[in-house]
């Protein structure tokens, strides 16, 4: 199972808090969103505002954690991130929206409504890798 990685670890970037439900399992690396005030995994529908961060931790149903620590979302950072599609370096600069929590939909266009831009593939087409950014604003 991909997830999202934080492509260089700079001295920016910050860690939080968002509680989270009793039930809802969460694991280390994947995209979340805010809704009702709780932190949840990402979905294709999740837009800029809803954006919350990566999560920095995997939790399990059965353990009594009641809040989440994730990474900030800023847009000077870089991930590396797993596309549903074999990547090309002519999608670099397209902004794109996530297939789910842990990969992001290069279908080859620009999104109007997409939370990632791509800046780079990694490896070969078919190892579906980018570096890319949040985009937040």
């Amino acid at each position: 199972m991909a997830t999202v990685k934080q492509a260089v670890i700079k001295n920016t970037r910050q860690l939080a808090l968002c509680n989270k439900g009793a039930s809802t399992v969460l694991v280390n690396g994947e995209i979340l969103m805010q809704t009702a005030g709780l932190a949840v995994p990402a979905t294709s529908s999740t837009g800029k505002a809803d954006l919350l961060g990566v999560c920095n931790q995997t939790i399990a149903a059965v353990e009594a954690l009641t809040q989440v620590p994730y990474i900030v979302v800023n847009e000077a950072d870089l991930f590396i991130f797993a596309t549903t599609n074999n990547t090309n370096t002519a999608h670099n600069g397209q902004a794109m929206v996530l297939t789910n929590s842990l990969e992001v939909n290069n279908t080859g266009t620009t999104s109007g409504t997409g939370i990632v831009q791509q800046v780079d593939t990694i490896g070969a087409t078919g190892d579906k890798l980018i570096i890319g950014r949040f985009l937040t604003l």
